[in-house]
């Protein structure tokens, strides 16, 4: 058991312990494999793009300039939020695995946009996102340097999101036939 600070070594345990029990039960590799999905829809006055994945609703817009309201993160906003939640999961999968005490994982991601194009303004920035950084802030006051630097090295190589982006897949854009 551990001294931690926070409830976070608890969740911890728990997680390392949930782990075990899906390994267990899931021993073969394809077996973890499952579809998952996320729909966006902007349909009215605003613009707005509501985002459903699963339960859950999410609003994404732009800022004045480009013609939102500035109701939500942009797009690129989410993407950083998106590689700062993996990151941060990837983290607490391997302390959970390695029983390294962790009291709390902060990870702030910042990138550049520039969205010129859109304007029809001529620009030398790439058409995406770019100069990703993140920011990792370990707090474990009860883990040894090399478990920690084990912890970075695992989700620096590891996090899914992050390697998406290094190695970008294949995306197929389907048109839907009107009605469908």
């Amino acid at each position: 058991m551990t001294t931690s600070h926070t409830g976070l070594a608890r969740y911890l345990e728990n997680k390392a312990a949930a782990i075990r029990a899906t390994a267990a039960q899931r021993p073969v590799g394809a077996d973890h494999r499952e579809p998952i999905a996320a729909r966006c829809v902007a349909d009215d006055l605003t613009g707005v793009r509501k985002l459903r994945i699963r339960d859950w609703s999410l609003v994404s817009d732009s800022g004045p300039g480009i013609g939102g309201w500035g109701l939500g993160p942009s797009s690129p906003e989410l993407l950083c939020g998106v590689v700062s939640t993996c990151l941060v999961h990837t983290y607490l999968i391997c302390a959970a695995n390695r029983g390294v005490p962790l009291d709390r994982v902060d990870v702030e991601v910042t990138a550049s946009n520039n969205d010129a194009r859109f304007y029809g303004v001529a620009t030398d920035d790439p058409p995406t996102p770019f100069g990703f950084r993140a920011t990792v802030r370990l707090t474990a006051p009860d883990a040894t340097a090399e478990q920690v630097a084990g912890l970075h090295a695992y989700a620096d190589e590891s996090c899914p999101v992050m390697n998406v982006l290094r190695n970008p897949v294949e995306i197929e854009l389907v048109v839907a036939p009107p009605g469908s």
